[in-house]
């Protein structure tokens, strides 16, 4: 190795004129003689880099601790960093040996015996490797110092604290033979470790402050005094400066459903305390349930801050979000990918799966032939909910426990405020965990990173870790932590920043100070919110647990089944009391609406890409977004000329010129958006066509103008569907030309109705996503034996992808069949009653007298049933949520359609 070899190995922000620490340890001396090469081709990679593995453990086992079987600690350890080693090194070995094998420099009989040569011949010719890739030889040699400085300071750390540990935190110790766990490593690669002795016992070790930890005990001890019966747990804890030990906490099964229920019920007291001082972060591996038990093992994100956001103006409901229940990650939370979603919450977790993202994975591994793929990585099985003869218990069953559990929580922190804020003001000078961007980014990067292209020169990892710059445009408080991310990810970290509930400051993982990052201290905000508790925030709270629970992940169903009460009452009701109706179903929306100085926003219930359900703050959308709220309000205000739906209405559409704005400067951001007519911009445009008449206001003309221009253009190989292709693009494009006077518009339509024509046919025979959309926007109608046979292939009654569809397309051939079909519960329009009351609207106004005649027949039982039981939505659990398709917008649409068909045209059509 030349003396100047490590040089390509330096960081930009590393000084380059001493020899750094881990190149020293890299260049030895070592023994690099053959090694017999392990069978498994994982141990067979680390073996390469087998001197340095030896050389950090030797300090182990030269270690002067008493009660620790060094020889076995010091093999874990070994175990540990060969694991560590091998990830960091695999896709370099892995190109070395293809390379060797196409240049015929592999001995051996076999593709197994060729590998092994390869392993042979690296591990003698090491220093070349690093000589080749100084920062491989930089990554390696960082593993091995921290992993043995990390062992060590733990041992010291054991021998300090060994008698305080028994009768604490563990009963009885005996000798230390294994330490294991991992985790992110942080701090010059410290991990938590779960140490495990000869008497059987375990004990957690954290190398972090603890100090909260005891807080958190306390004020787990002051809630128990104030709810009778709560008894919830906390974690025995011994704590020491920058360091501490915890119980092992260890899952265990319920014994019946009574104590099922009663772990639901203290999980929504926690849950209560956790919103109360802002936590988060809670997934599902960061609580244990033991038996009735939820105990929570990880309390460093308590007063966990919002980083300030600058730049473009804040959504207001995205903002109720970030102070709500749902920031404690407690509550179902989606982890997205390729492959679906998964819930990664403290209520979710399972056992086993597919996680929703690619992982690297080896084929044909121990083999000349290896190579590298991608798959879906399994998850693993979790220990956070509670089990009931061998079975994981759905939280959704026990959601009544739990929103019980919440309001006892709730009430009893409210009314015991003060108390608790003097509590919490203890904890000013606490270190608490600041999560700067998701730790998957960080380890995702730090994964990537180890291609062997960027581990010639450390210039070119540098401008790979440039994704953190990226993530911080426009971002001007992310931009001050970037300089310690990138330091601690070529630390081969996960970055980490700390605050105190009683400062403005962060401090990143060097404990360099950063002044007044924070817009508050954390203990300010904490209470603040203390001091806002109340019945109405509660209720908001309540909502937003129910929507969260009926996220869980099951089955996308788009079709109703369960029929609507009889209530005795089927005479057409009088447009007054439809009105009527409709106000109070828009005072709901009116209610839940979130403002601030720029605009009005709502929080739904959202299906995304049809996977999964998720709470989000509403998007653009005519179906489920904004923009169909805004013309339910809006229709409402004009109907009766009340000033606030107008406003309201109004308030909803300010993002509307931003939104265009990045559409004309991202046209790619318009083609993912689709022209289709409910759930892509072809829905937009339609809304603001109608919008500019009803708000009267010519500015939304000019924006309906600018939408129209920012519409894909025509092609064959856009989705086909109604809601999200070709076929709504065709309906709203009409529509604008019809409203808005817009050729432009027109022209759309004709071109689009000509690219779906060439479009491939689709499976589904739904009107929404199927062939009767798309058949009814080209202006034709099945025949009669299609018809027939396509009803046997839908499901249910409703609008999206039942018998109203198919009807629509069909001039009406299915009307008697669904006009002795009994009104749904659900009163959706996508796939409930009021669509299928809006098909049959829409066939009585083309003279279908059947139709008219059920419309007639239906109504009366509608309003009666809204009257009585309210407006029943047609998402998950039947949550109430204020979207068009799916939610209260569409139910008070349907109001105004049933009241005042020759003024409300139907929306599902885009008439």
């Amino acid at each position: 190795m030349s003396s100047t070899w490590w040089a390509n190995g330096l960081a930009a922000h590393e000084p380059a004129d001493r020899r750094p620490d881990w190149a020293a340890f890299a260049e030895g001396p070592f023994d690099v003689s053959p090694r017999p090469v392990p069978a498994d081709w994982r141990a067979a990679f680390a073996s390469v880099f087998g001197p340095l593995i030896d050389a950090a453990r030797r300090p182990i086992e030269a270690a002067d601790v008493a009660g620790v079987d060094l020889e076995a600690v010091s093999r874990c350890l070994a175990e540990q960093l060969s694991l560590r080693v091998c990830s960091l090194a695999a896709r370099t070995l892995v190109f070395e040996l293809n390379k060797a094998r196409a240049r015929g420099k592999l001995t051996g009989e076999t593709a197994e015996d060729r590998f092994r040569d390869f392993v042979r011949q690296a591990g003698e010719n090491l220093p070349q490797l690093f000589t080749a890739y100084p920062v491989l030889g930089r990554l390696v040699s960082q593993a091995c110092l921290h992993a043995s400085e990390a062992y060590l300071e733990l041992l010291k750390r054991f021998a300090d604290d060994r008698e305080a540990l028994e009768g604490t935190v563990v009963d009885e110790l005996g000798t230390l033979i294994k330490v294991s766990g991992g985790g992110d490593p942080h701090q010059r690669g410290r991990t938590v470790k779960l140490l495990e002795f000869s008497s059987g016992q375990q004990v957690i070790y954290k190398p972090r402050p603890l100090e909260l930890h005891t807080r958190f005990a306390e004020v787990v001890r002051w809630l128990n005094k104030r709810i009778p019966g709560l008894e919830l747990e906390a974690v025995d804890a011994l704590v020491r400066p920058g360091y501490g030990w915890l119980r092992f906490v260890e899952h265990q099964p319920c014994a019946d459903l009574t104590e099922v229920d009663r772990f639901y019920r203290r999980e929504g007291i926690l849950l209560a305390l956790l919103y109360a001082v802002d936590g988060a972060d809670v997934h599902f591996e960061n609580l244990i349930a033991r038996a009735s038990q939820p105990v929570l093992i990880d309390i460093e994100t308590l007063f966990h801050p919002a980083l300030p956001v600058t730049g473009e103006a804040t959504d207001p409901a995205a903002g109720a979000v970030s102070r709500s229940v749902l920031r404690t990650c407690l509550l179902p939370q989606m982890f997205v990918g390729e492959h679906g979603a998964v819930d990664i919450s403290g209520l979710g977790g399972g056992k086993g799966g597919t996680f929703p993202t690619d992982h690297v994975e080896w084929l044909d591994a121990g083999t000349d032939r290896m190579r590298i793929t991608r798959a879906p990585g399994e998850f693993g099985a979790s220990l956070n909910r509670p089990t009931l003869d061998d079975r994981d218990i759905e939280p959704g069953e026990h959601g009544a426990a739990l929103l019980a559990g919440f309001r006892i929580g709730y009430d009893a922190i409210e009314s015991g405020a003060a108390e608790l804020r003097e509590l919490l003001d203890q904890c000013a000078d606490d270190v608490i965990r600041v999560l700067a961007r998701p730790t998957n980014f960080y380890a995702r990067l730090l994964d990537e990173t180890t291609h062997p292209d960027l581990l010639r020169d450390a210039a070119a990892r540098d401008r790979a870790f440039a994704l953190v710059w990226d993530d911080s445009v426009g971002d001007a408080t992310r931009k001050r932590l970037a300089p310690s991310e990138i330091a601690d990810l070529w630390d081969g970290d996960v970055p980490m920043f700390t605050a105190k509930p009683g400062a403005r400051h962060l401090w990143d993982s060097a404990e360099r100070r950063l002044d007044d990052v924070l817009a508050d201290a954390p203990l300010t905000v904490v209470g603040r919110k203390l001091a806002s508790l109340n019945t109405v925030d509660r209720r908001d709270q309540e909502w937003l647990i129910s929507a969260a629970l009926a996220t869980r992940p099951t089955g996308i169903v788009h079709h109703s089944t369960e029929t609507m009460p009889e209530t005795g009452l089927t005479a057409s009701p009088e447009p007054g009391r439809l009105l009527a109706a409709a106000c109070g179903v828009a005072d709901q929306i009116v209610a839940r609406a979130f403002s601030d100085e720029h605009r009005t926003n709502w929080l739904g219930l959202e299906l995304v890409d049809e996977l999964y359900w998720t709470v989000l703050p509403m998007g653009a959308s005519l179906g489920e977004g904004y923009t169909g709220v805004a013309l339910f309000l809006a229709q409402l205000a004009e109907l009766t000329g009340l000033g606030t739906y107008h406003e309201l209405a109004f308030r909803a559409l300010s993002p509307i010129p931003g939104l265009l704005d990045k559409l004309e400067a991202d046209p790619e951001l318009a083609e993912a958006a689709g022209c289709g007519g409910l759930l892509g911009l072809g829905g937009v445009a339609y809304a603001l066509a109608r919008l500019a008449k009803l708000l009267d206001d010519p500015s939304l003309l000019k924006l309906t103008e600018r939408a129209v221009a920012v519409m894909p253009a025509a092609r064959a190989d856009l989705p086909p569907q109604f809601t999200t292709g070709l076929a709504g693009g065709i309906a709203a494009m009409s529509a604008v030309h019809s409203y808005a006077g817009l050729d432009a518009a027109g022209s759309l339509a004709s071109e689009y109705a000509a690219a779906l024509k060439q479009a491939e046919t689709v499976e589904n025979t739904g009107f929404a996503r199927g062939s009767a959309g798309i058949q009814w926007a080209l202006g034709a109608s099945f025949t009669t034996g299609v018809a027939g046979d396509r009803a046997h292939s839908v499901t249910g009654h409703g609008w999206c992808s039942g018998l109203a569809g198919l009807a629509l397309a069909d001039s009406g051939d299915f009307v008697p069949v669904l006009a002795e079909q009994a009104p749904l519960r659900d009163l959706s329009l996508c796939h409930g009653e009021f669509g299928i009351v809006d098909v049959l609207s829409v066939l009585a106004e083309r003279g279908h007298p059947a139709a008219a005649a059920a419309v007639n027949r239906r109504a009366g039982r509608l309003v009666s049933a809204i009257e009585q039981h309210g407006a029943r939505c047609g998402t998950p659990g039947a949550v109430s949520s204020p979207g068009l398709l799916t939610g209260l917008a569409g139910i008070g649409y349907g109001l105004l359609r049933l009241g005042f068909a020759d003024r409300v045209p139907s929306v599902l059509t885009l008439h």
